[in-house]
């Protein structure tokens, strides 16, 4: 797989989780709903899988894209990154708000669910602009900036996941879904 199907393969696992997130803030309100360990798995995949390892192997890509001096680029990148901070603001609030719920936080539950609302429409907007972004930008990169990317991208999946964590959240992501894995 080149960098864009393996970003675009975690934009496929992503999309099941965000349909989970829209369910779990639907429930927040209720007595218990934050001791759901599906809840609890949700903002984990937010956090590690998200945040910590697809998001930073984007910003990988657009330095490698910004590097090749295509002028056409900036503007997409600025915008895609405002979106990467605002969500990675996002995910830092709903763990807060998650961990409060889970301590019985009078409020919290309501916090999460606002969070976990206004993460997953500012998510689906965000994928289907970098679709396109990565659909014009493909012919940008070379194969040895592909193979260099490939390699940081694994780097990035043990330190962030650990050892199993990538194939974990597949996992994961497919039960949800109902999918075979």
């Amino acid at each position: 797989m080149n960098v864009f199907e393996i970003l675009d393969h975690e934009h496929q696992l992503i999309g099941p989780a965000l349909k989970v997130a829209q369910s779990c803030a639907l429930r927040m309100g209720q007595p218990g709903a934050a001791a759901d360990p599906v809840g609890q798995e949700l903002v984990g995949f937010c956090e590690k899988f998200v945040s910590q390892c697809h998001q930073v192997k984007e910003f990988n890509l657009y330095i490698r894209l910004l590097q090749k001096g295509r002028s056409y680029v900036i503007a997409p990148i600025a915008s895609l990154h405002a979106e990467h901070s605002r969500l990675a603001q996002l995910t830092e609030s709903l763990g807060a708000a998650w961990r409060l719920a889970t301590e019985g936080q009078p409020g919290a539950g309501e916090l999460v669910a606002g969070y976990l609302t206004d993460y997953a429409a500012l998510m689906e907007a965000h994928i289907l602009k970098e679709e396109r972004f990565y659909r014009v930008t493909d012919s940008i990169l070379g194969g040895s900036d592909h193979a260099e990317l490939k390699a940081t991208f694994d780097r990035l999946d043990e330190a962030a996941l650990g050892a199993d964590g990538h194939a974990r959240y597949c996992q994961w992501v497919y039960q949800l879904a109902g999918a075979p894995g």
